[in-house]
């Protein structure tokens, strides 16, 4: 079905694809100054909001407003792609966003050196234009710990056309939050990244136009997997690492066919889910699909819901209340009117606004829209001036035993101890991959 050739000692780690679960503690989220300069009004409703009352189970389905402008939260960073979205072009980089030591706003490429050191993709070009290497697909676990991005190498690969018969693509995968990259192995043909499990990684592959429905299996392993009857939009990851399977008509399916939960039932519009999100404790999860945003019970009975023409979409937590995500917002309102306007948000699942977070975001290229992936809970302490990376020990002395090294920029979770010990004040840190152990401060960006 797919043709592979995957290193030796493949391993992944069980994950959710494109969820990212809460962690304790919350950021605090500041107007922004725009807002100020140039109130927006707090409840401006979406353009959804003078459909008729719909209710799911019982629970009324009620309109998602738009509020102010907020600004990035502080000890939050947000793993972002940028895709091209009037061109319907693939995904152009990956990011992570936060706020610096001195309190400003960084947006760091996580695989930009890696993407200009390979070689040009698209070997003719097409009605879309030429590309060098692109994104095809990505996966990444829930605290972008471990992340796996497949990068068309040669040929076209599929994305809103047919794929060349050379095509072929590279996986490259990182544990430590996107700043280094190894080559994972690579793939022919016509495929996507579709997951990262504890089986594998889940891989699809599409065969000719006549045999629509994609098949999917397991690598290394080639493991085929059959999603139930009825399934036509992909696999999601539910909260306790079963795979379940999105169908047009509003359900989240069960590996065996029976549903898991429906964002449709009472509602007369076709739907079809886009994330779902469990929150710190489990026994809730933020579910986003292309009209809707609820909150469910982990057994999938819904608790309440918001409509929206913005398509949103959910990525992490950030309290008991709040999550991030996208959503579309009006032309003009927060943006430019030639500006696409699906932004990068903050949910209040109390209140049901949305609250738009525009910078950095708007301050980049206006043809790309930054998807918010993983949502990583800090504070932060960032690797600086090692010149290679920085060794994180067991204990705070330069003879304790090294439980792992850090890169020049990968973002340390900092846990506010510190010791002084031979002459060096160490810093209790836990990497992006969870390993915790002492780091000196001389290369820490604090």
């Amino acid at each position: 079905m797919v043709s592979a050739r995957i290193l030796f000692g493949f391993v992944v780690l069980s994950a959710l694809l494109l969820v990212a679960c809460g962690s304790e503690g919350e950021g605090t989220v500041r107007p922004s100054p725009a807002a100020s300069a140039t109130p927006t009004p707090s409840a401006t409703p979406s353009p959804s909001a003078t459909a008729p009352p719909q209710v799911i189970d019982g629970v009324e389905v009620v309109p998602l407003q738009i509020g102010e402008e907020v600004e990035l939260p502080d000890d939050v960073a947000l793993i972002v792609a940028a895709t091209c979205q009037p061109c319907n072009g693939p995904s152009s980089g990956l990011y992570v966003v936060y706020r610096g030591a001195s309190g400003e706003v960084r947006m760091d490429d996580l695989f930009g050196e890696t993407m200009r050191l390979l070689p040009p993709a698209m070997s003719t070009p097409t009605a879309i234009g030429p590309y060098g290497p692109y994104i095809h697909g990505l996966a990444l676990s829930s605290d972008a710990s471990d992340i796996v991005v497949d990068v068309c190498t040669r040929g076209r690969c599929v994305w809103i056309d047919e794929a060349s018969p050379d095509a072929q693509s590279t996986l490259y995968r990182s544990t430590d939050g996107g700043v280094t990259w190894e080559q994972l192995g690579v793939l022919d043909g016509k495929h996507y990244v579709a997951a990262i499990m504890k089986e594998g990684l889940l891989v699809s592959a599409r065969g000719p136009e006549t045999e629509w429905k994609p098949k999917y299996e397991f690598l290394p392993s080639g493991e085929p997997v059959e999603p139930p009857s009825g399934d036509s939009r992909g696999p999601l990851t539910l909260p306790d690492g079963e795979l379940a399977w999105r169908t047009d008509d509003g359900r989240v399916l069960r590996g065996d066919g029976s549903q898991f939960l429906t964002v449709s039932q009472g509602r007369t519009v076709p739907d079809t889910v886009r994330s779902i999100v469990p929150d710190a404790s489990g026994e809730r999860l933020a579910v986003a699909s292309l009209r809707l945003l609820g909150v469910f019970s982990r057994d999938g009975r819904p608790i309440s819901a918001f409509s929206s023409s913005g398509s949103p979409r959910v990525a992490g937590w950030l309290s008991d209340t709040l999550v991030v995500g996208n959503v579309g917002v009006p032309p003009g309102l927060v943006h430019p009117p030639e500006y696409l306007g699906i932004v990068p948000a903050i949910f209040d699942l109390e209140s049901g606004e949305a609250r738009p977070i525009p910078h950095p975001f708007l301050d980049q290229p206006r043809r790309f829209s930054y998807i918010v992936l993983a949502v990583l809970h800090g504070p932060f302490a960032r690797v600086v001036n090692t010149g290679s990376c920085l060794s994180v020990r067991a204990q705070p002395a330069m003879a304790a035993a090294v439980l792992a090294c850090a890169a020049d920029g990968v973002l340390l979770r900092d846990t506010g101890e510190t010791r002084e010990a031979e002459g060096t004040t160490w810093r209790r840190v836990v990497t992006p991959a969870g390993v915790e152990g002492w780091a000196s401060t001389q290369y820490l960006e604090e």
